[in-house]
């Protein structure tokens, strides 16, 4: 491979993956570069003497009349061969294409070729670190690529072959010293595609030139120069608040329409911060209103006006990165002034510089932690935030991220030559100086204090308010794993001692303490692991005495209140400091065996690096396990005389088996609102939240409980939906289902089966059916399975078919797709412009009795004298209730039927409070199964 080597990029189509069962190519595409330009192309489909299953047929378009007559395989060989004897073979996954054309090449007496092959998937990966997805269509996309019949042979061939002279101009463009590092991590890569690298290295090495002024280096990395700049507009620029209408749309132009609702949210917002007095606002604002730049115009004439930062906290990182890419730069151009905007997240999303120059430094011999920090040695030379996610690495257990990532400004070593530089630091710095600053809900739980300033108190909106109660009490939620925390020891343990143990390592057996740190690093463990034995069987002997027999053979968990454990931590004092004190000690031993491996690990050979690798990673979720234990017990292990909060509650769960050795213990809390008060607000201005769904009925006051809000200091604000449910949705209630407390889990399975096929049968489009059981979803799913409906429509159902972000992709890219879901989809998932034409509700979506989070609240709402159901159940499922009739209509083209087959609804007296909650002028059919679908039918048709 060199400067004059002919590259034939090459891609094949066949009859199956399956080389062992006889498949054969039916199509082959080849595009030859030389010197960096396309000189040769050869392209035929191929009669593979065999038929064409049929989706192979639709996925590439090839039939069986296609290729009858086309060439066979024998007859271009020759030519074929003689084309590709002398170049370097390319594919975009070239351990498929290279091996599969070898094996047509000897079925027909050829010897294979043994020519260098390089693969497009992986030099993507490396070079396009920030690409979301690989496949062929994908990249071609992003660069623009023509590609008009993915799947065909030469249409393939040619986007690959544009795409690897994108590629090769890409890894020559890299500096010197990060071509050197990625040709050191480059030998595990597929075929010969680290010969790539090395040619790129060469040509460097004889012409290095100068380091582009965009690019720095700092020890061992090459980074992007950061410069902070900040837009100082000023009042005068900004101009006057536009409190008419005839303001406003003299600044929207042509960017916004004119919506009333949207206008008033405006002027309300605006004229609370100007008061001296003003309050905290609650806004509930359903879709359609434009709650979004609602709120981010006032508050921006705020920020601008009074020199304040604004503080924006939505539910999830998409979100955030939506409001930073399509809402920010749409309020700059109303407003015609640049806005200073901050995305800051946990620092966990973020890299740390020092730690991962220390890994690069460490040999690895895993091939996807190699791949991993090459990845990494390309995305710092462009990227300007450190943020992982850029990455697109979804799986978390990926071992070399999550040593590398970020563990916030206190674990920062100030005399680190990185320190300069933290992504993180930078982020929150950047932060102070910003007119808007966009977090996320868990961020904004953890942190209110790097965001906030007591005495300069930033503004602070809580948009998706309705999920900020959730975020708090999950961030709030802690397992110490006892089981989890045993198998790490004892892996541990092995990796210390036993045959191919770190203690046999020439390093540790060479040095005078070695073998000391090992001994008692392992007398450690176990001791800890005999102590955490003797605490399970305590929890197990204190609070799990009687076990409900109706719990047999199931996971059990029992709750456990502060002052019940209070209790069992003054009779287990001893041990509990024991253990706290062994957790101590084994961390020290493990510091001081880390520097005897440090000043040697470039002598440790590749199984040592191996051992030492796993060791660290039992070390790591032990460490995490005594970081848990600690936070738990922390109060108790203090011997505090005083008095215990209430408001935490603690839980312990036991196996199937209930036996005392498989207990873990959890600890939560059961209401957010003190929670908000002394760690969130403090920090900023009077809040505003604001969110589609806050109140369950116009005299509840159950949403300001949560967060801590009083009504005589809060303004509330709501606002009625724009959409026309008079006209464009049917609320139909089935009034002759089973009673659901008195018909068994298969007779209920086979209801909704018969009632779920029924519907959807009329339906023509999407049907969402929403559940409060996994357990209920697949039964339904089995039984759907079964019958004619799974051949004609995409089921996809929660806990079968993937995760939520991959059930939605697949729904909405569907035409008449059937989605089973429950728990988190009742919310959060956007269903507009006709992506939805049927809601199911299959049960009314009450928590269940036997959660753990109910049996605490209920417990602690007893004790305070109140209902748990009038006071929390019912508001909260109302709450829900009215999220799932949310999905239906979320445009105004939108059209649809809501039908709950619970009959709750209308036998029970709470059924008229939550059909009081629904939009009123939504059309209510009570109405029997077998009339529902003519309903449904004649809805459609009207609508069509």
């Amino acid at each position: 491979m060199d400067s004059n080597t002919t590259y034939a990029v090459v891609d094949i189509e066949t009859t199956g993956t399956n080389l062992n069962a006889g498949e054969r190519v039916i199509q082959i595409g080849c595009v030859f570069i030389k010197h960096h330009k396309i000189v040769n192309t050869f392209a035929t489909d191929i009669n593979p003497e065999m038929g064409i299953p049929n989706a192979i047929q639709q996925l590439t378009g090839i039939t069986n009349q296609r290729v009858r007559k086309a060439p066979l395989f024998d007859d271009i060989a020759p030519t074929l061969y003689g084309l590709l004897a002398d170049t370097v073979f390319v594919a975009h996954n070239v351990n498929f294409d290279f091996p599969f054309l070898n094996y047509e090449f000897e079925r027909v007496g050829y010897p294979p070729l043994t020519i260098e092959a390089v693969d497009t998937v992986t030099m993507s990966q490396i070079l396009l670190p920030t690409v979301n997805g690989y496949r062929l269509r994908d990249l071609s996309r992003y660069f623009g690529i023509q590609h008009k019949h993915p799947h065909s042979a030469d249409s393939d061939a040619l986007a690959t072959a544009k795409l690897f002279l994108i590629l090769m101009k890409r890894l020559s463009s890299l500096p010197l010293q990060t071509l050197s590092q990625l040709a050191d991590l480059s030998g595990s890569l597929p075929r010969q595609t680290a010969n790539l690298i090395q040619l790129a290295l060469i040509k460097k090495r004889k012409n290095p030139g100068h380091l582009p002024m965009y690019l720095m280096i700092r020890e061992n990395l090459v980074l992007r120069v950061q410069r902070t700049t900040f837009n100082n507009v000023t009042s005068d620029e900004l101009g006057r608040y536009p409190q008419s209408k005839k303001a406003k749309l003299k600044l929207f132009k042509d960017d916004l329409g004119w919506r009333s609702a949207q206008a008033r949210i405006m002027n309300a917002i605006y004229a609370n911060y100007q008061r001296k007095d003003s309050k905290a606002m609650v806004i509930e604002a359903p879709t359609g209103i434009g709650k979004t730049i609602a709120y981010l115009l006032p508050f921006t004439f705020l920020a601008i006006q009074n020199q304040l930062p604004v503080i924006v906290s939505s539910t999830t990182t998409l979100l955030q990165s939506q409001l930073m890419e399509k809402a920010v730069p749409i309020l700059s151009k109303i407003l015609s002034v640049p806005i200073d905007a901050t995305l800051v997240k946990g620092s966990n999303h973020y890299l740390d510089l020092a730690k991962f120059s220390h890994l690069l430094a460490e040999r690895d011999p895993a091939n996807q932690s190699r791949l991993i920090k090459m990845k990494l040695l390309v995305w710092l030379t462009y990227t300007k935030t450190g943020d992982l996610d850029e990455l697109h690495i979804n799986n978390h257990k990926i071992t070399v991220l999550n040593e590398i990532r970020h563990q916030g400004i206190a674990s920062l070593d100030p005399e680190s030559s990185f320190y300069d530089l933290d992504f993180y630091q930078r982020v929150i710095r950047k932060a102070h100086f910003s007119q808007l600053v966009v977090t996320n809900h868990a961020f904004l739980a953890r942190h209110a204090e790097l965001l906030g300033d007591k005495k300069h108190a930033p503004y602070l909106v809580i948009d998706e308010a309705q999920r900020f109660v959730n975020t708090i009490l999950q961030e709030n939620r802690l397992t110490f794993d006892i089981n989890h925390l045993m198998s790490m020891a004892h892996s541990a343990v092995s990796h210390l001692k036993m045959n191919t143990g770190i203690n046999h390592s020439p390093i540790i057996q060479s040095d005078s303490m070695g073998s000391f740190h090992v001994y008692q690093m392992s007398a450690k463990l176990e001791n800890i692991n005999q102590l955490i034995s003797v605490i399970q069987v305590q929890l197990f002997k204190y609070f799990l005495r009687q076990i409900p027999s109706n719990a047999a053979n199931l996971p059990y968990q029992h709750v456990v209140m502060a002052s019940e454990l209070k209790k069992f931590s003054d009779h287990n004092l001893a041990t509990l400091q024991n253990l706290r004190d062994s957790f101590t000690a084994e961390v020290l031993e493990f510091e001081s065996l880390s520097k005897i491996i440090e000043k040697q690990q470039n002598n440790l050979v590749e199984a040592e690096v191996r051992t030492w690798v796993k060791l660290n990673t039992c070390q790591l979720e032990i460490e995490q396990q005594a970081q848990i234990f600690l936070r738990i017990f922390r109060a108790f292990l203090e011997n505090k005389s005083q008095k215990v909060d209430e408001a935490d509650f603690y839980w312990i769960q036991v196996g199937p088996k209930h036996d005392a050795g498989s207990v873990s213990f959890s600890q939560g809390i059961v209401e957010s609102a003190n929670y908000i008060k002394n760690k969130v607000y403090p920090w900023f201005q009077k809040p505003s939240l604001i969110g589609a769904t806050l109140f369950s009925n116009s005299r509840s006051k159950y949403f300001l409980n949560q967060v801590g809000l009083t009504t005589d200091v809060t303004t509330v604000k709501k606002y009625s939906s724009p959409y026309n449910f008079a006209d464009n949705t049917r609320l139909q209630i089935v009034n002759d289902g089973p009673v659901i407390n008195e018909i068994g889990s298969e007779d209920y399975a086979q209801y909704l089966t018969k009632a779920i096929y029924r519907l959807t049968q009329v339906t023509p489009g999407k049907v969402l059916v929403l559940f409060n059981s996994l357990t209920t979803i697949k039964d339904v799913f089995n039984h759907i399975q079964k019958t004619d409906l799974g051949r004609t429509r995409r089921i996809l159902a929660q806990g079968v078919n993937g995760t939520k972000s991959k059930l939605t992709r697949e729904f909405l890219s569907s035409s008449n797709g059937v989605l089973l879901g429950a728990s988190s989809f009742w919310e959060g998932m956007d269903l507009a412009n006709g992506n939805l034409d049927l809601l199911i509700i299959t049960r009314l979506p009450f928590d269940s009795p036997d959660e753990i989070f109910t049996k605490a609240e209920a417990k602690l709402q007893r004790q305070a004298h109140h209902n748990p159901f009038m006071s929390a159940l019912l508001p909260r499922s109302i709450l829900r209730l009215k999220q799932g009739i949310g999905r239906l209509i979320r445009s105004e083209s939108d059209y649809g039927v809501a039908v709950i087959l619970d009959r709750r609804i209308l036998d029970k007296s709470y059924g008229k409070v939550m059909l009081h909650s629904l939009p009123k002028d939504m059309p209510v059919q009570k109405i029997p199964l077998n009339q529902a679908d003519d309903e449904l039918k004649e809805f459609f048709k009207n609508h069509s």
